[in-house]
């Protein structure tokens, strides 16, 4: 039998036994007389017993999960030296080199236009910036704050991994709809990461990193529930995730 067993085992019979015990001082006058030092035994024993068997299973409990740990750390390893983490055309945080470059060329803007400066080209434009006219600079600056006020906001979220444990800081995060970065946090030795779900799809995240930081973006639509969980096998199965709420 094992020692989960004996103690379960030991503890009922302590409570059958505090039963019979009560209820035969209650009817016997009397009770428990001459047989007082045998009941003291009887409790002593299985007292002992279940607090033995308690101390041992805790323990077994304790070796399982350092293992469950280990087992999970060399998935991890087995998994980056094959290259099971590489993204695919940027879906885990868009940082391959296609995603690099098409973010280049969006802070550049299209091809053959030159940015609009803050400088005045002719003298018709000196005499405006003299008379307290707009230069082409101003209007650029002014057209850019205009399109970034009907955007949608950006929300910037913090979660951190629990530095022994296998868990967030967070079960429950909240967004304001559009672009939504996670920055995280994992002070353990134990890699973790982070990744967005909708209903058991993919949408962003990141490799499993030790003792750094790390963030994820992705675009999120209003008035729907998404998914945050680390994909290291069984940590998710252990509390490593959580709901990410956008409304």
């Amino acid at each position: 039998m094992s020692n989960e067993t004996l103690f379960y085992v030991c503890g009922g019979v302590l409570a059958v036994s505090a039963l019979v015990v009560t209820f035969a001082g209650l009817k016997v006058k009397g009770f428990p007389g001459r047989a007082f030092p045998l009941v003291i035994i009887w409790f002593a024993v299985f007292v002992v017993g279940a607090t033995t068997f308690a101390v041992r299973y805790s323990a077994e409990e304790q070796e399982e999960r350092a293992l469950e740990l280990e087992q999970a750390g060399e998935e991890i390893e087995e998994a980056e030296s094959t290259g099971g983490f590489e993204n695919e055309g940027g879906a885990l945080g868009g940082e391959t080199e296609e995603g690099e470059e098409e973010a280049e060329e969006a802070e550049e803007g299209p091809e053959g236009e030159e940015p609009v400066g803050p400088t005045v080209d002719s003298k018709e434009d000196e005499g405006a910036a003299g008379k307290g006219g707009v230069t082409k600079g101003e209007e650029g600056s002014k057209g850019t704050e205009g399109s970034s006020s009907g955007a949608e906001a950006s929300t910037t979220l913090q979660l951190a991994a629990d530095p022994t444990d296998l868990a967030y800081d967070k079960s429950l995060l909240s967004a304001s709809p559009g672009t939504v970065t996670i920055e995280f946090t994992n002070p353990s030795a134990i890699p973790h990461n982070v990744v967005i779900e909708k209903e058991g799809e993919e949408i962003a995240g990141f490799e499993p990193i030790v003792e750094g930081e790390e963030s994820v973006s992705a675009d999120l639509e209003a008035h729907t529930f998404y998914t945050f969980l680390c994909t290291v096998p069984g940590h998710a199965e252990a509390g490593m995730e959580g709901e990410l709420v956008v409304k």
